[in-house]
């Protein structure tokens, strides 16, 4: 069987949540050895995997959020068939998508799958932008959404392959920023990085701080400079670093104890941060804001507190400090790697590709 899989380019370095899924499956498909044929959309930079098939589809200039120009020539292939039995969608729902995607089922009838890698803010529908015969959620609370617009659909959660790190890197970290607590999220307001800076003023003063995010628009950049001016207030700029875009994150999330990730708005992001889910793969637990869609996971590596509440999270974070290494290492493996994504959608794929 052959699956084409729809995604942003499917190319290092994998800051796109939605491609870096869909990398998960591959790996799991192909690990597998019996997975089927799968054909990705690539532009100017390679996937670097061995045995599936690319195709040049998007420009040279492809970027975090694609335009209309660059769009096209998605539109196009979708058009044109190339054997493919199964087609998988790994985009947010929207009514410019789901047209677009109708239209050429239209031309080109076959079988399809859309994952809705996130979804839009509280309050706006999204049984317009469905399109696929199957469409599938990463969350129970996504999945909880659909059925409140009376549509039931499955959840596959995600899957996250484990960063690349070494005990050196590790070390170093551990000598540059000390004991330290990791976020790893976005500067928007809700996105819980001001809750984690006062709940460090609350903590053990032998406990650092971390923050490390790429700045994608001019907004991301006004953003960091209102923090860094908050921990100059907080008196906290000996105890709080704020990094960049950086090609160590591997060592970044394993040296850390723990990750504090109080969001309580994660629209337009995965459902479940995939930077978590790496720090399970690395042994390292999390603390999440009970209104997060992660904290449906119930699981001692990841603490759940009221978000605004200080003297709970203060008390989560401590709680979740004494968590082992190799409990993280074990929801990692039960519920976040790569083959149980590939036998979920496996699964899903033959059922579609069965002649009716």
């Amino acid at each position: 069987m052959s699956l084409l899989l729809v995604t942003k380019p499917f190319a290092p370095p994998w800051h796109d949540s939605s491609s870096g899924l869909a990398r998960s499956l591959v790996h799991g498909l192909i690990d597998a050895g019996d997975g089927p044929d799968v054909r990705v959309m690539v532009g100017d930079i390679p996937s670097g995997f061995a045995g599936i098939t690319e195709e040049r589809t998007y420009g040279p200039s492809a970027d975090f959020a694609p335009g209309l120009r660059q769009n096209l020539p998605v539109l196009m292939r979708l058009f044109r068939h190339r054997g493919e039995r199964v087609r998988h969608f790994f985009f947010a729902p929207n009514p410019r998508t789901a047209f677009a995607a109708r239209f050429a089922a239209r031309v080109r009838p076959i079988p399809s799958v859309h994952t809705l890698c996130s979804l839009p803010a509280e309050g706006v529908a999204i049984r317009p932008s469905l399109f696929a015969q199957r469409s599938v959620v990463v969350s129970p609370w996504a999945q909880r959404r659909l059925a409140a617009e009376g549509v039931e659909v499955p959840c596959i959660e995600p899957a996250v392959l484990p960063l690349s790190t070494t005990a050196e890197g590790q070390a170093r970290c551990r000598e540059t920023y000390g004991d330290y607590l990791l976020f790893a999220g976005d500067l928007r307001p809700q996105g819980g990085v001001w809750r984690a800076l006062n709940v460090l003023k609350a903590l053990d003063a032998s406990l650092r701080l971390v923050i490390a995010c790429r700045d994608k628009t001019e907004a991301d950049r006004g953003r960091r400079q209102q923090v860094l001016a908050q921990i100059e207030a907080l008196g906290l700029t000996h105890r709080v670093d704020v990094l960049g875009q950086i090609d160590w994150l591997g060592d970044l999330v394993a040296a850390a104890r723990l990750q504090l990730f109080l969001a309580t708005d994660l629209t337009g992001k995965m459902d479940y941060p995939l930077v978590l889910l790496e720090g399970f793969a690395a042994g390292v637990p999390s603390v999440v804001a009970a209104q997060a869609p992660l904290a449906d996971v119930q699981h001692d590596a990841l603490g759940v507190a009221s978000p605004d509440d200080v003297a709970d999270v203060v008390r989560v974070v401590e709680q979740t400090l004494g968590v082992a290494s190799a409990d993280a290492r074990a929801l990692y493996q039960a519920r976040f790697a790569p083959p149980r994504l590939a036998r979920a959608y496996r699964s899903l794929y033959d059922a579609l590709a069965e002649p009716s």
